[in-house]
């Protein structure tokens, strides 16, 4: 399976958990969330990491193997997830 880059580019977090630039990597095989990533932000992106880590891809993006998610605050942070180059 492949590795998942997320990254935030944008938002305010209302929590405070994150950052803009903060970053987590997913590696499928850990079987672990990412440490410091909050649950709302990271049950908003499971579905985008899953099919990202089946080598699946989105085809309303210009870049199929990346999307952008905003977490499920109106207020809050939005997401970049991105396939690894490496993976």
């Amino acid at each position: 399976m492949s590795k998942i880059l997320v990254k935030v580019v944008g938002g305010k977090c209302q929590g405070e958990y994150h950052k803009k630039g903060d970053t987590f990597e997913i590696d499928y095989d850990d079987s672990m969330t990412p440490r410091g990533i909050c649950l709302g932000a990271f049950g908003s992106i499971f579905p985008y990491i899953m099919v990202l880590s089946c080598d699946g891809e989105f085809p309303w993006e210009e870049t199929k193997n990346k999307t952008r998610i905003h977490c499920p605050d109106p207020k809050g942070i939005v997401l970049e997830i991105q396939k690894s180059k490496t993976s």
